[in-house]
């Protein structure tokens, strides 16, 4: 198998990321357009204040507001407010924010086909697999040899719940993460006994 990921996994992983480029590219052109033909009429939408990493959750201090055409989008992408507003991807400064980047009501409406999304005690810190990382699930047996317990899986959250691990110590993280359906089972019943690593994933499909 190739070590290098495929087109069509790399458009899959980054799909949400490229569509909200495009969206930024078609609104500057949108407004160009329209504001040399003289027939404009603004509406107000929310877009990023700084650079916002995926995964992270909304707050008044990191959107701003812009004057856009009415029309630009359709009304039920906009936002009109940040509450509980959590993104899938990294939003650059200036990317219009639309529900399509955000994590959905439930995590399992953003979770690849074919996958469930289960919590799991990761023993990987959150910064070297953010929320949308592939990886591969290893657990450790007792005579330390590792075993692969799911490949592709995606980080999808992090608890925020406080509080020590059920496998003592501070540095297990509570995490969701889609599985492939048929190996979920596996995933779960390890994560119950000890902790899990994620390692990142940049096979093909």
């Amino acid at each position: 198998m190739s070590s290098r990921p495929s087109l069509r996994a790399m458009l899959w992983r980054w799909r949400r990321l490229i569509t909200a480029v495009l969206i930024a590219l078609c609104l500057a052109l949108l407004v160009a357009s329209i504001s040399a033909s003289g027939r404009i009429t603004p509406v107000q939408m929310m877009v990023a204040g700084r650079d916002l990493p995926a995964g992270h959750v909304l707050t008044e201090s990191d959107v701003r507001w812009i004057e856009a055409p009415s029309g630009a989008f359709s009304g039920d992408l906009l936002l009109d407010d940040t509450k509980d507003r959590r993104l899938s991807i990294a939003a650059p400064e200036g990317t219009p924010l639309t529900t399509s980047i955000l994590v959905g009501p439930t995590l399992a409406d953003s979770a690849p086909d074919g996958t469930v999304v289960i919590p799991i005690a990761l023993s990987t810190p959150a910064e070297l697999t953010p929320v949308g990382s592939v990886v591969d699930l290893w657990v450790a047996d007792e005579g330390g040899n590792a075993q692969l317990l799911a490949s592709r899986a995606t980080i999808m959250a992090f608890s925020e719940a406080e509080g020590s691990s059920r496998f003592g110590g501070d540095d297990i993280m509570h995490s969701y993460a889609a599985v492939p359906a048929g190996e979920a089972t596996l995933v779960l019943g390890m994560s119950s006994q000890r902790p899990i690593m994620a390692v990142l994933s940049r096979q093909g499909e």
